[in-house]
């Protein structure tokens, strides 16, 4: 079996420069039962890109993401990506991390269905798991709503994108990073996709739930607003640093306080979501890029 690895990115605490690394990560453990106990720890070390320190980290791997802490620096945030499927061969590698899904939006609309369908069992379920576990069960379809919607942002991006070659010249020639990129002719003549491949690779990295980030990449590559009004902005931009808190402090913010998740609001949050999601739907296809 291949290793496993991940893209972290975090703020060096000694050079202060943004550093992104690649870091070995533990399998997770997927045949077992319940899905909940799949998660897989381990020690280990990461070096700054920029001034080559090693830094002492713990490593968490399960379902629901890939999380990363500085021993020594517990107040140092790492943005790590969902660790990818390996497989030793590599075709089937391929496929595993860099497939893309050709409708988006049947998958995030599905998914919003069967959440709300758990959902309006939470509060008068007859089994003894929703009427024991409501507060919990809430909390984590508040996280899978915002997961869900980050992932539909990766997808219809890249997958609009990837197909649309004034979409690519544009985000090739006007954002900051792809611009900035030196490619040698001998690899153009080796490989006439390189572009499209260092496109993809870009898209495949961002972090979707930098929602400014994300407006900014749609509106550069094809020209439109994913936001309906700004009011709707705020509120998704609160909905993220929320799931920040259910993620990586059990559901406490900054200031030790727990937030709660009441059914009522969680379903305000699946709305609020469903709602921008199809305003992206109808400005990609208002725009009727070719």
């Amino acid at each position: 079996m291949s290793q496993l690895t991940t893209t972290a990115r975090f703020d060096c605490p000694l050079c202060k420069k943004e550093a992104r690394v690649t870091v070995d990560v533990p399998e997770v453990d997927w045949c077992v039962e319940p899905l909940s106990d799949s998660l897989s720890e381990d020690d280990g070390e990461m070096e700054c890109d920029k001034c080559r320190e090693f830094f002492n980290i713990k490593i968490q791997n399960s379902p629901a993401g890939c999380f990363i802490e500085l021993l020594d620096h517990p107040e140092v945030k790492v943005d790590a990506e969902e660790a990818p499927f390996s497989s030793d061969d590599p075709q089937e590698n391929e496929w595993l991390n860099n497939s893309i899904p050709l409708r988006p939006y049947e998958i995030y609309i599905d998914n919003y269905h069967h959440l709300g369908e758990v959902l309006a069992e939470c509060p008068r379920g007859e089994q003894y798991v929703f009427r024991q576990s409501a507060a919990i069960i809430q909390r984590m379809i508040f996280a899978e709503t915002i997961s869900s919607m980050e992932a539909y942002l990766g997808d219809i991006l890249q997958l609009t994108v990837l197909a649309t070659p004034k979409a690519m010249q544009s985000l090739a020639a006007k954002d900051r990073e792809l611009s900035a990129e030196k490619v040698a002719l001998s690899v153009i003549l080796d490989n006439p996709n390189v572009v499209s491949d260092k496109i993809r690779i870009y898209l495949k990295g961002l972090l979707y739930h930098n929602l400014p980030k994300v407006e900014a990449i749609f509106k550069i590559a094809l020209n439109i607003n994913i936001f309906p009004d700004e009011d709707l902005k705020v509120r998704l931009l609160g909905f993220v640093k929320i799931r920040h808190d259910v993620v990586h402090r059990s559901g406490k913010g900054k200031d030790g306080e727990e937030h709660s998740f009441p059914a009522a609001w969680v379903m305000e949050v699946m709305e609020n979501v469903r709602t921008f999601i199809e305003n992206i739907e109808r400005s990609i296809a208002d725009a009727r890029i070719e």
